[in-house]
């Protein structure tokens, strides 16, 4: 009995779970429709089960990826538990994100900030952040950040991939994604 329980069980979480999608086209919905975003052509994407999370990657999610997210304000930062307000400046939630990236391994406690910057997203005023750190191995990962707040939602656009070939070869699509990125109310 104590099996068949179980394998219910994996039958039900595996229907919770989105399957990894090719990309054929553009542009590509949030598991919400709250953004559209021009994901590259031949990538894999998939959304996280609780629609708060589009991820895509070219050669496996481990190796380089996109994370597209929206959150609450309020459940922005779930690690350092900060809270993040409507009236924050850029810099202010750039600030946030480091400290919620340092605290979330060993590895990128010790993490290098190479750029933090003002960014404008989809017409909303945000950050661009650029760090790097180590990983297990000692590989160096560069990952960038970009952030902001609609109303009561914090958007992260992030990239991450080995600084060793991945980074350089991947990094130009994931800037023209940033770029096409748009709330479905900008699109209105």
């Amino acid at each position: 009995m104590n099996r068949i329980g179980t394998a219910t069980f994996v039958l039900l979480l595996a229907g919770c779970v989105q399957a990894p999608a090719r990309v054929d086209s553009m542009p590509t919905q949030a598991p919400d429709k709250s953004y559209s975003v021009d994901l590259p052509i031949g990538w894999i994407k998939q959304g996280s089960p609780d629609n708060r999370t589009l991820i895509a990657s070219r050669n496996g999610f481990l190796l380089e990826g996109m994370h597209i997210s929206k959150r609450p304000i309020k459940e922005a930062f779930h690690r350092t538990k900060k809270a993040a307000t409507a009236q924050m400046l850029p810099a202010e939630l750039a600030e946030l994100e480091i400290a919620e990236l340092k605290s979330q391994d060993q590895f990128t406690a010790a993490l290098t900030v190479e750029q933090n910057e003002p960014a404008e997203i989809s017409g909303r005023e945000g950050f661009d952040l650029r760090v790097r750190f180590k990983n297990t191995r000692g590989l160096e990962i560069q990952r960038v950040v970009y952030g902001f707040v609609d109303q009561a939602e914090y958007y992260r656009l992030s990239f991450q991939a080995p600084m060793l070939y991945y980074f350089d070869k991947y990094y130009p699509d994931f800037q023209k994604a940033v770029e096409s990125f748009q709330l479905a109310a900008a699109r209105k």
